[in-house]
């Protein structure tokens, strides 16, 4: 079995939720002898695989060249569409192009839509924001994200890095993120935060940077980002949507109290075991912080996302649906 991945240029340049993702569910399909390619645009030639797999239906626009690219191949289309509407968010941050752009590209992805075999969505509430924004009824089968938990020797992380009891944020420094009001309650709570991740937008980077609460720790590999997490007092995610956040999935199996946005699938992995918050609301986000900061470590989260969102486990319905598509792609032939 020989598989495409497809998915938008800077992937790796640019490494987010949808790269690890991707970088993911390679790994593990290769343990199960799975061929797989990533192709991020300079992949012409698609004749060679039996399933092209597209990623993110989001930004849309390089996955729509894939699609139709796939299309004049006569391939197996599939597409994990790590889709939530961002309407409200852009209203909110009066972003007027990227709403235009939003409402126009639509055409786009209810094309892909339409021309896929099966979609996989990270959650049943994706699927359904999916079905009420085009109103098609795709065919789908729900793949949970999975984690990976480090089992190497701890540090000691703020012996290495200064720092006393902190507040962690792992994700890429941006607006959609919203470190610069999670900046801001950390500030007026007298807690120091401790920001992971690339840096997407400079100048919203340096509003954030502008409170001396605030340490920037750059990119960080697995194995520092475990002992990142283990040494935090909560880690907090207060973005405008996730789905779930793969960061929050690592903190909650590496044994840290999260703070989660409710916006997005979240409550579908986490359920009760977290503390929720607006991201469109900062005393919200303040309330959540100290609610949590107070809370002992939540044993039954950790065992509940080791157990359940594994990435072995994970990856077994993908792989058997892979194996169904093949077998009815063969018998009709198209």
């Amino acid at each position: 079995m020989r598989v495409l991945f497809c998915i938008r240029g800077d992937c790796f340049k640019n490494f987010a939720g949808d790269s690890m993702q991707l970088v993911k569910t390679a790994q593990y399909l290769r343990e199960k002898k799975v061929k797989v390619d990533i192709n991020t645009g300079l992949v012409q030639d698609y004749s060679p695989y039996d399933i092209i797999h597209l990623f993110n239906l989001t930004r849309v626009e390089e996955t729509y060249k894939y699609y139709k690219k796939a299309k004049e191949y006569k391939k197996a289309i599939v597409l994990s569409p790590i889709y939530w509407n961002l309407k409200r968010y852009y209203n909110y941050v009066r972003d007027n192009k990227n709403l235009l752009l939003w409402d126009k590209l639509n055409m786009c992805r209810k094309e892909i839509l339409r021309g896929c075999r099966l979609i996989y969505p990270n959650s049943e509430l994706e699927n359904i924001q999916i079905q009420n924004d085009f109103h098609i009824n795709v065919p789908y089968k729900v793949i949970y994200n999975g984690v990976e938990v480090e089992h190497r020797a701890l540090y000691n992380f703020k012996e290495t890095y200064g720092l006393k009891d902190y507040v962690l944020c792992v994700a890429r420094v941006c607006s959609r993120k919203n470190q610069l009001a999670l900046s801001r309650v950390c500030s007026e709570l007298g807690l120091q935060l401790v920001l992971i991740g690339s840096i997407n937008d400079i100048d919203y980077f340096n509003k954030c940077m502008s409170y001396d609460n605030v340490r920037y720790l750059g990119f960080m590999d697995d194995y520092n980002l475990y002992n990142a997490y283990r040494n935090a007092k909560i880690h907090v995610m207060p973005s405008f949507v996730e789905t779930p956040g793969l960061s929050s999935l690592e903190a909650a199996a590496s044994g840290c109290n999260i703070v989660s946005t409710a916006e997005g699938s979240t409550r579908e992995y986490f359920k009760d075991m977290c503390i929720y918050c607006s991201p469109y609301n900062e005393y919200s986000i303040k309330t959540a912080i100290s609610t949590c900061i107070e809370i002992k470590n939540h044993k039954d989260l950790k065992d509940h996302i080791i157990k359940n969102y594994n990435w072995k486990k994970c990856i077994n319905p993908l792989f058997e649906s892979y194996r169904h598509i093949l077998n009815q792609y063969r018998i009709g032939g198209s």
